[in-house]
């Protein structure tokens, strides 16, 4: 049905209910651990002369579990344009298998470009699945003309902080394929389970979504409130054409297995 202002009854935020439990979703939940992680990776480069660098950065994580491959920081999430400047932090997400708890990563660059020597400060890493913040402090140069002439490094975490533990939720939203059907508003959600509530959910990623007929999936970290009753699901009326026609929303509960 319409969350639009001027169709049905101008609701733009609406209570849905299930309308049955899917063997599927049982499945994946029981598959859960098959599924991505993500790591939320926070690069801070040093705050000195010369600190930031042109090159390409990688990653390599090594766990009790397995260890990553050798992973490109290639897009942020606070999408600051130039990366690795001085001064400041920037932010990735990486969804790979699972490792376990964090031992050390390996980080570098391919000491490619003009100004290809890095100074760089510390790395965060924090998995919502384990519930864990680890902190890698660094302060040295990755630099072929500086120190010990080095461009990748090992560190070991400085500590390990507990944070909120979170569980992956995937969800499919279909826009309704009428006329007029797709909206540029803000969409968001929250998920009420027998254990609670989760935080306003923002359902947004790099495409352009929501479009009449189109399928829209988004994978999020939030609270896991046991068993799901209902959703709360709408946007904020903002932008030229926000009204919106939705066809159905599916939820994937993705079990966390770290320990």
């Amino acid at each position: 049905r319409w969350l639009d202002k001027n169709e049905d009854d101008g609701q733009i935020v609406r209570e849905l209910v299930p309308a049955g439990e899917s063997p599927l979703l049982k499945s994946e939940s029981s598959l859960g651990k098959k599924k991505d992680v993500s790591y939320h990776i926070s690069v801070k480069t040093g705050d000195i002369p010369g600190a930031s660098s042109d090159s390409k950065v990688f990653i390599k994580l090594y766990g009790e579990k397995a260890d990553s491959s050798k992973e490109p920081l290639l897009v942020s999430d606070n999408d600051l344009g130039n990366y690795f400047e001085r001064g400041r932090v920037d932010e990735f997400t990486l969804d790979m298998m699972d490792i376990g708890k964090i031992n050390r990563i390996l980080i570098g660059h391919d000491n490619v470009g003009l100004r290809s020597g890095w100074f760089l400060a510390s790395v965060q890493i924090t998995v919502p699945v384990q519930g864990r913040q680890y902190m890698f402090p660094c302060n040295r140069w990755l630099d072929k003309d500086e120190a010990d002439g080095r461009v990748e490094v090992e560190v070991y975490p400085s500590e390990i902080l507990p944070t909120e533990k979170l569980i992956n939720y995937e969800v499919s939203v279909v826009t309704g394929d009428v006329r007029a059907a797709g909206t540029n508003a803000k969409v968001f959600m929250q998920i009420y389970g027998e254990a609670g509530k989760t935080e306003l959910i923002i359902l947004e990623n790099r495409s352009n979504n929501f479009e009449r007929g189109a399928t829209d999936i988004f994978k999020r970290e939030a609270a896991d409130v046991g068993k799901i009753y209902k959703i709360r699901i709408g946007h904020d009326g903002t932008g030229i054409g926000d009204g919106w026609f939705l066809e159905s929303v599916t939820l994937k509960r993705l079990a966390a297995t770290a320990k």
